[in-house]
């Protein structure tokens, strides 16, 4: 088989394996459709145009070659905006606009009939170069926000790897005759070398836009399983788990800490007469009320139904008192909306202090459990604080 035959099997099964894998990450993974239909074009283009390189290597016409950079510079612009649509960054229509048209109308309408084929790729290549080298500028920051330092400098590498092939061959197509190592190569050695470095970048590239995906997918994933879908709060399962690590820093360091058990005032009142959507605005709007006055270290969870929880981080019983006015507080100046009508809320707050190692999780949640109810046969909109058990 000879060299040229491999490269193109090897540039067919390349990209037509990325570009599947792309419209399959729209189409099944979630992942959004702008993005990977943008990088789908983007693997598309690249594919077309190396093979359109291979194939026509030793042509003398221009017009195969100058489709080529122009599908090189498509793909490198589809690849920007699919990262740009990814991570929501401002997109960049009227800078890809101008450099496609300096780059590619350089080559269509100056190189062309001049059958200029090296000034023609030099415009191309160095359009691409400049897109690339913009795509990898922008997408640092957002890219260590996310996913982390080795991350974003792995994609800044390779983007300046392929950066810096592009500008090395728009020189030297730019300035054929000037004295450079490879020139002492042979020709179709250096060629293709050219081609399989500049495939093996683009396969680099696929599988670390792939690892953010897959990230993303995993970190939304985590995301759901243990938050609540309607409150956006942690999710019963999460603040058990919580409260686990809690007590087992009482038992060992002797750390205090304590927790609220909330129950909504007449809730089954407001399904009743309003329906469940309205039930489910004042769910929502509770939520925020206590997310909002927590503290930064206390974690808000949605318990059951119209119940949460609260788990307060090394507080004793003076402190936990004033967080659980506050939040009870902060409630009742809630002014909730439903159509032309106003829904007042209140909450009750059954408070427990965890201060004793040998308390379990089961009894401390019992006495916040009975506290809460206590709040309740009290006449609501009340906090109520369970006292420590006699033998404890």
């Amino acid at each position: 088989m000879e060299a040229s035959h491999f490269l193109i099997i090897y540039i067919l099964v390349t990209h037509t394996l990325t570009s599947g894998m792309w419209w399959a990450a729209g189409s099944w993974m979630g992942l959004s459709r702008r993005a990977s239909k943008h990088w789908m074009l983007s693997s598309a283009c690249f594919g077309i145009g190396l093979l359109l390189t291979v194939l026509y290597a030793d042509s003398v016409d221009t017009v195969q070659w100058m489709m080529a950079g122009l599908l090189v510079v498509v793909g490198a612009v589809s690849l920007r905006r699919g990262m740009q649509t990814f991570l929501k960054l401002p997109e960049t229509a009227c800078e890809h606009a101008l450099v496609t048209l300096v780059g590619v109308g350089f080559a269509l309408i100056v190189a062309l009939p001049m059958g200029w084929r090296g000034g023609g790729m030099a415009a191309c290549t160095a359009a691409t170069a400049w897109v690339l080298a913009r795509l990898a500028l922008e997408c640092f920051r957002p890219l260590r926000a996310e996913f982390g330092p080795e991350t974003a400098a792995t994609h800044a590498t390779l983007m300046g790897l392929v950066v810096l092939t592009f500008m090395t061959t728009a020189l030297a197509l730019t300035l054929p005759q000037t004295p450079s190592p490879w020139q002492q190569l042979p020709r179709d050695m250096v060629y293709q070398w050219l081609v399989m470095g500049s495939l093996t970048l683009s396969i680099l590239s696929s599988f670390v836009l792939g690892y953010v995906v897959v990230m993303r997918l995993v970190r939304r994933l985590e995301h759901l399983s243990h938050h609540d879908g309607l409150t956006g709060l942690l999710n019963r399962r999460a603040i058990e788990a919580m409260l686990d690590r809690e007590v087992q820093r009482l038992q060992r360091f002797g750390q205090p800490f304590s927790l609220l058990l909330i129950d909504i005032d007449h809730f089954k009142r407001i399904n009743d007469r309003l329906g469940h959507a309205a039930g489910d605005a004042v769910l929502a709007a509770v939520a925020g009320a206590l997310k909002e006055e927590a503290r930064e270290v206390d974690r808000v969870a949605r318990f059951g139904g119209e119940e949460f929880c609260v788990v307060l981080p090394h507080t004793s019983e003076e402190g936990a008192l004033h967080a659980a006015e506050r939040l009870r507080a902060a409630v009742a100046a809630l002014d909730v909306r439903w159509g032309d009508e106003g829904v007042s809320v209140t909450i009750s707050i059954g408070l427990a202090c965890a201060e004793h190692p040998t308390e379990t999780l089961s009894q401390l949640l019992r006495r916040a459990d009975e506290a809460l109810y206590q709040a309740k046969a009290a006449g609501r909109n009340r906090v109520v604080l369970s006292m420590l058990p006699a033998a404890a």
